[in-house]
């Protein structure tokens, strides 16, 4: 049975679009007053929907895990942007089944459903960032320090 492949720029406009997609989502957790304000938002939305589960009243603790997951993702999601690669794009498909993986245990514990409409992205991103890519090798490991010396300094050659 044949697999169809996505042709390797079509493939990083995928990863640049999970880029953009995050850091458009995701910028407001990096900071508390956003995050709070954020929080707020989901937690009315949720209300207004009659969705199952709870959404906890805002500590300290989940205010730091928040920002600190906010940040860090706003800074991967600004290299999938700026330098998007068949490496990261796989490297987040893994993170993305992942933050499904945890975001449906979250609910299946209690979390409020509001939840799922994240993981629906966090879906449809992984299986897009898992596709077969035509003309990509099956190995996605960098190359070793000596190759990519040996290529960034072939290039600096070619160049000069």
């Amino acid at each position: 049975m044949h697999i169809p492949s996505f042709a390797s720029d079509r493939y990083l406009r995928i990863v640049r679009a999970s880029g953009w997609y995050d850091l458009l989502v995701t910028w407001p957790f990096a900071l508390p007053w956003t995050f709070a304000w954020l929080y707020t938002q989901l937690n009315l939305l949720a209300q207004a929907l009659a969705l199952p589960g709870t959404l906890h009243p805002l500590g300290t603790t989940h205010m730091l895990l928040a920002n600190l997951l906010g940040s860090v993702v706003v800074v991967w999601s600004l290299a999938r942007i700026v330098a998007p690669t068949v490496l990261l794009g796989r490297l987040d498909g893994v993170a993305r089944f992942l933050f499904a993986a945890w975001q449906i245990y979250a609910v299946a514990h209690g979390a409020n459903a509001i939840v799922l409409g994240f993981t629906a992205f966090e879906l449809l991103f992984g299986v897009l960032q898992w596709w077969r890519v035509a003309g990509s090798s099956t190995a996605l490991c960098p190359p070793s320090p000596a190759q990519g010396n040996d290529r960034v300094n072939g290039r600096a050659r070619a160049a000069a």
